[in-house]
């Protein structure tokens, strides 16, 4: 549920001039870490979480979505230079309509020049990559320290599911609706989620990004998002993911590959044709690589 559109304000309201939406487990946390050598992170207000700092969990998360534009607006109210704004929160790749939303609403041209820098990841593996940093976190926390983010991957009995028991559990039942428990999974339905932005949003004002261009070629990456933002950041991109944990699952069974490949197969192939339509950012990889399954 959306709360009624606010109106326009006659002061503009100051907000992240970047958004970093997406897509989780496909390593923005790397190209976050990345930005923030230029940009500024938000702030961390007392009794929360640290990772705060790199993404606000405003418009995936009601309860403070509810809390309105300048609860969102005040964790930048340190920021010297508010054109070099950063929210790398990997779950805003939902919620299109809710951006749009607040920021014609805090003023400005806002709306219209808000930049969007997505990261798109082969669905199984990006899938995988979910289970397993569920599974790890769990094996790491004490019973009372999980959430109901991590306690997906937790079965009745308190023992962790294997990938393939979450794939038939939480993902597929997940996949098959578009509301409620699961919204984690759903994220690999690219097409589904694109669509929205691209209707809302100019093209322009969008990058999309291949994962694997990060894996195998960061330089380039940095050139391209570099080019779209049009500034030089300092650093270099660190190595996307690091869980070299024993309970590590490195690739899934076949049959839980064919299962998932019955699902993605369709959204991807409407994906590529998607992003065929509409002339993309003019440093944006084009055509979009295909993905390659694990």
């Amino acid at each position: 549920m959306i709360p009624a559109k606010e109106a326009p304000r006659k002061k503009t309201i100051p907000l992240p001039t970047v958004q970093l939406i997406g897509a989780q487990k496909a390593g923005t946390s790397a190209v976050a870490d990345w930005l923030f050598g230029k940009f500024y992170r938000p702030q961390v207000f007392e009794s929360e979480p640290s990772y705060y700092s790199k993404e606000v969990h405003y418009f995936d998360n009601y309860s403070r979505y509810e809390q309105g534009i300048e609860f969102y607006a005040s964790r930048w109210q340190n920021a010297s230079d508010r054109s070099f704004t950063l929210d790398a929160t990997p779950d805003t790749l939902p919620f299109a309509e809710r951006v749009r939303s607040v920021y014609e609403a805090a003023g400005g041209n806002q709306a219209d020049t808000v930049k969007m820098i997505l990261i798109l990841r082969e669905p199984i593996s990006r899938e995988l990559s979910l289970y397993n940093h569920l599974a790890f976190e769990c094996h790491c926390l004490d019973i009372r320290e999980r959430t109901a983010w991590h306690n997906q991957v937790v079965k009745d009995d308190g023992s962790i599911m294997s990938f393939d028991d979450f794939v038939r559990s939480k993902s597929i039942p997940a996949l098959s609706k578009l509301e409620g428990p699961g919204r984690s999974t759903r994220h690999g339905l690219y097409e589904l989620h694109l669509r929205s932005w691209f209707k809302l949003f100019e093209r322009k004002q969008i990058l999309v990004l291949s994962y694997d261009e990060l894996k195998h070629d960061p330089t380039n990456m940095q050139e391209r998002i570099q080019s779209f933002l049009g500034c030089k950041i300092p650093g270099a991109l660190s190595r996307s993911n690091s869980n070299n944990s024993k309970y590590k699952v490195k690739s899934p069974s076949t049959e839980t590959k064919q299962i998932l490949s019955n699902i993605f197969d369709l959204s991807n192939e409407n994906l590529y044709q998607l992003l065929k339509k509409d002339p993309a950012p003019i440093m944006e990889q084009t055509p979009f690589p295909r993905f390659l399954k694990p």
